[in-house]
């Protein structure tokens, strides 16, 4: 007995490399073997003494694994009886055990033969950490590692590299068997006999106090040997095959398994391990796996590549959706074919892309009973199968595969992003948005949207070249083309996208005007009868020499969909966010003919201004502000009566402004009570008609002098609907002029408005 003890321990230590290094000290709990039991695994199934088992164990001994039962290995074996191999040999057409194919041999008795000892507790509710475990962690866990490894595996097949028009030898990994128990759905909170039966029609569900053994029953559990525990089952256990060779197999999903070999880039890798371990003695240089590119890796047995991500290898599994070729022809005719594509071949990647990541789940089963919970858990965006639409439903070895036979709800192509998809021409302002990251930020049921979807015209005439087989957009930068950056498309959709307050409409007014905020914060539409235009063009027309024409442009209505409203508009270019600063534009101003010309001059009088650097010293650095700035006439008037402190006989000739500055200090107080910080106001909006700034008190930037004026001074502002306006505390009100319809004018640092008098 010393003897066979010392082997079990040694044969532990020749199995520790497949396990992690969490593992090792606690895979000895799943088998302890009493020094009374002398029989190995072989001669307990030969002993006749729990059924008749000459069948499969002539085709263990057939398939070569006759000295694993005879006690070279530490295992678990699934022995079906006699009964259940005749069955199993009829339904596949062999007459005897000797007619089947040796590799087809291996790979149905291989998968009878687990890794590893484990009796009816420990399949029931496997620990890989150990029965350790704390009880509010296996409240969550438990049944949930439900795979262990086997020894069957498919014969390493020799293929064709397309890439590389070379053969090279593909190697297939073992299969893991999947233990399903009740413990497996009672923690799902899912119907077992329901949820098992649904892949198992041929099987009836009997694992209420244990489990089953994939589509096998069990007879005995827990049949104890030396070299590990029997369990012996009523049916063989079918060997399950990859979700991706199922997919091969059913012509049905031929244009699913098209469209995912392209968009994951399916290809042939070298894995370096299998080729060290394994390469020479199949006689070759390398052994390859075929692997996808950011899809789950359906054709791999495993669902890692690493034999020692024990956790991963025992839980994780994919669960794919792939509509038939039926259901994708009838999507296709009734959205991209009326977007402008010919052939479901020609749909852009990026369009393809989204609508496969709508249809699989990478970690983890989904049941049917779990697709309506899990949709509502993984949010909005995520995986809404409608459980009727199942048409097939497949275990297989690394999840599950279901057919669909209707399309599912994919929320990019219903929300306001619909179009952007759907279209051929606008594959341009996809790639921006698929390039910016913001694409499931618009697919909000709770939230309500305005696009303005620009063509590849405007996006070429804003120096934007659109790469139609890289899905991306470059520019010229030091006389070649790169592609642009992942902020610039985040700008882009930005500025081209509104997200409407509650209770306003999402559709642009064709008559009155209208400041609608972008979703690049302090950037704005403006809609002034029924023509459009954005802060940055509004503020070209403060340069003299600008054509007003150019400002406006009209839209038109492209679709409503199910959380707002897209337009096309004519401007010759993108929209773009404004990002020049009104302090620049003020410090540098020597023209007569702006409109803030007077209010600059006296800002230099008070030697407030750098004109050199741009720089005005009284306003707060790094800080938004709002500036309400008197007219020139109103200055000039204010100049004329010396209503304005620390000037005197002052007016404007070709020179600019000519006086007497008797005191700065008081210069710079007056002309900061026009002027307010939004930090220091808590402003997170212009001020404009209907702006989340609300009517009321906003202290000044005014610096008075303590001992006369402790007191910071505040202005009124007042928006009644259809005017602005500003009052200095106990002073008189000033209208904001109409001229511009109410629009500020907003730069990246800050607004002004004109008011038609002083303070």
């Amino acid at each position: 007995m010393k003897k066979a003890t010392f082997l079990r321990k040694m044969l532990w230590l020749m199995l520790i490399p497949f396990l992690t290094i969490s593992c090792e000290d606690k895979m000895d709990e799943h088998y302890e073997v009493p020094d009374w039991v002398p029989a190995n695994a072989w001669e307990v199934l030969e002993s006749g003494e729990h059924g008749n088992f000459s069948m499969f164990l002539e085709g263990v001994e057939l398939a070569g694994f006759k000295p694993m039962l005879e006690g070279k290995n530490l295992l678990t074996v699934m022995a079906p009886d006699d009964e259940a191999f005749k069955n199993y040999l009829k339904l596949h057409g062999y007459s005897s055990i000797k007619d089947m194919p040796d590799s087809e041999l291996k790979k149905v008795i291989g998968y009878h033969l687990l890794y590893y000892s484990y009796n009816k507790e420990n399949l029931t509710d496997f620990r890989p950490f150990g029965q350790t475990e704390d009880d509010k962690e296996a409240e969550t866990t438990a049944g949930q590692y439900y795979k262990h490894r086997t020894k069957s595996a498919d014969v390493p097949s020799i293929v064709k590299d397309p890439k590389t028009g070379k053969e090279i030898m593909v190697y297939h990994l073992e299969r893991f068997l999947p233990v399903f128990s009740y413990k497996f759905f009672a923690t799902r909170k899912i119907d077992a006999k329901n949820n098992y039966e649904l892949f198992y029609p041929n099987s009836t569900w009997t694992g209420e106090n244990g489990f089953m053994a994939s589509n096998a029953s069990i007879k005995e559990y827990s049949v104890i040997a030396n070299n590990g525990y029997i369990h012996t089952l009523s049916e063989v256990i079918e060997p399950l095959e990859t979700i991706y060779t199922e997919l091969k197999n059913d012509q049905d999903y031929s244009i699913f398994k098209s469209i995912y070999e392209t968009v994951g880039d399916g290809q042939y890798l070298r894995n370096d391990d299998l080729t060290k371990n394994y390469a020479a003695a199949y006689g070759v240089d390398s052994l390859y796996q075929y692997q996808f590119n950011n899809l789950p890796d359906i054709a791999l047995e495993w669902p890692t590549t690493s034999y020692i991500n024990f956790i991963t290898l025992t839980r994780s599994s994919h669960t794919i959706f792939a509509p038939t070729n039926e259901t994708i022809n009838k999507f296709f005719n009734e959205f991209w074919k009326v977007g402008g594509y010919s052939s479901i071949s020609e749909v852009d990647a990026s369009a393809i892309t989204a609508m496969i990541a709508n249809m699989y789940s990478n970690g983890s089963m989904i049941f049917p009973d779990e697709m309506k919970q899990y949709s509502e858990k993984e949010g909005e965006d995520y995986l809404n199968i409608d459980p009727n639409s199942i048409g097939k439903a497949k275990m297989c070895v690394n999840g599950i595969l279901y057919g669909l036979k209707d399309m599912p709800e994919i929320p990019l192509f219903k929300m306001i992003t619909k179009p952007v998809y759907q279209y051929k021409d606008t594959r341009s302002f996809l790639y921006a948005l698929q390039g910016s990251g913001l694409s499931h930020s618009y697919i909000s049921k709770d939230a309500t949207y305005t696009m303005l979807i620009p063509t590849t015209d405007q996006f070429l005439a804003s120096g934007i070249y659109t790469v139609y087989t890289t899905q991306s957009l470059q520019e010229e930068s030091e006389g070649s083309r790169v592609d642009i950056s992942s902020a610039r498309k985040s700008d882009i959709m930005s500025i081209h996208s509104a997200s409407i307050s509650s209770g306003k409409s999402s559709e642009l007014p064709k008559t009155g005007a209208r400041v609608i905020p972008t979703m690049e914060t302090w950037n704005y539409w403006f809609i002034n009868n029924g023509k459009l235009t954005s802060n940055a063009l509004f503020n070209q027309q403060l340069n003299p020499e600008n054509n007003n024409d150019n400002i406006y442009c009209d839209f038109t209505l492209f679709e409503r969909t199910d959380n707002g409203t897209t337009y096309t508009f004519n401007a010759q270019e993108l929209l773009a966010k404004e990002e020049n600063t009104l302090t620049h534009s003020l410090a540098i101003c020597e023209d007569r003919r702006y409109i803030y010309y007077a209010f600059v001059q006296l800002m230099k009088a008070a030697g407030l201004i750098d004109s050199e650097n741009s720089i005005i010293s009284n306003i707060p650095a790094d800080a938004k502000f709002i500036a309400f700035i008197p007219t020139n006439d109103a200055i000039e008037k204010a100049l004329a009566s010396n209503s304005i402190p620390g000037i005197r006989n002052a007016s404007f000739n070709a020179s600019g402004l000519q006086g007497e500055v008797y005191d700065k200090n008081a210069l710079t107080e007056y002309l900061n009570l026009y002027i307010l910080s939004a930090g220091d106001n808590t402003i997170e909006d212009y001020p404009y008609i209907g702006s989340a700034m609300k009517s009321g008190k906003y202290n000044t930037l005014s610096i008075m002098n303590a001992t006369t004026n402790p007191e910071t001074k505040t202005i009124t502002y007042t928006d009644n609907g259809n005017s602005l306006s500003v009052q200095l505390d106990g002073g008189k009100k000033c209208n904001v002029v109409s001229t511009y319809h109410y629009f500020p004018f907003a730069f990246s640092d800050g607004c002004f408005h004109l008011i038609e008098d002083t303070f």
